[in-house]
């Protein structure tokens, strides 16, 4: 019914409106672009699409974001029905700087309390991290180098109390760890 709907809609705004127009306006379906390996063309001209475009899954709206010459370029909303990093369904908002993701990104359980927060550099999480208890209380605290944990750690329990805090190296936890109240060691860092 949905999709019925928004096709009703948005056929009726084509028939109402001049096509030139329409292209600067108007969001554009990913599904009536050509896909030519990581770019998104215009099927009549073959050029990499600009604008706005959004994707749908039966009948939703899954995706929004926009295209510069055909790679993903600005800010972005995915509401795919994923799982986060952390096993929940999860929807993520953050910008792509020529068809890779760049700059802040957020992290949205389903029912929209925050989740996770950090930057990607060039396509890779990369900078200060932060993830959320489902009652917004701060988890883990650390930071990412070119995609891995790296640096000082920190989690804490839904009360806020201190559970782990020591340094990765390259995703591994190394040196002298706080662990659920006792001291554990890994190989130096």
């Amino acid at each position: 019914m949905k999709t019925v709907l928004l096709s009703v809609i948005v056929f009726t705004i084509l028939a109402q409106t001049p096509t030139a127009a329409l292209c600067q306006v108007f969001p554009v379906d990913l599904q009536s672009l050509r896909k030519q390996g990581d770019s998104w063309l215009d099927p009549t001209s073959g050029e990499g699409y600009t604008g706005a475009i959004y994707a749908t899954e039966e009948g939703e709206i899954v995706f929004k974001g926009h295209l510069r010459r055909g790679r993903l370029h600005g800010r972005y909303e995915d509401y795919r029905s994923e799982f986060g990093s952390f096993g929940a369904k999860q929807y993520e908002r953050g910008s792509y700087d020529e068809g890779q993701r760049g700059g802040s990104f957020e992290v949205y359980r389903a029912n929209g309390k925050l989740s996770e927060k950090g930057i990607y550099l060039d396509g890779v999480r990369h900078g200060p991290y932060l993830a959320y208890h489902d009652n917004l209380r701060l988890w883990i605290r650390t930071e990412y180098v070119s995609g891995s944990w790296e640096g000082f750690y920190e989690s804490f329990d839904r009360d806020g109390a201190v559970v782990a805090k020591g340094y990765y190296k390259g995703d591994s936890q190394c040196g002298i760890w706080m662990q659920n109240g006792k001291t554990v060691k890994h190989p130096p860092c």
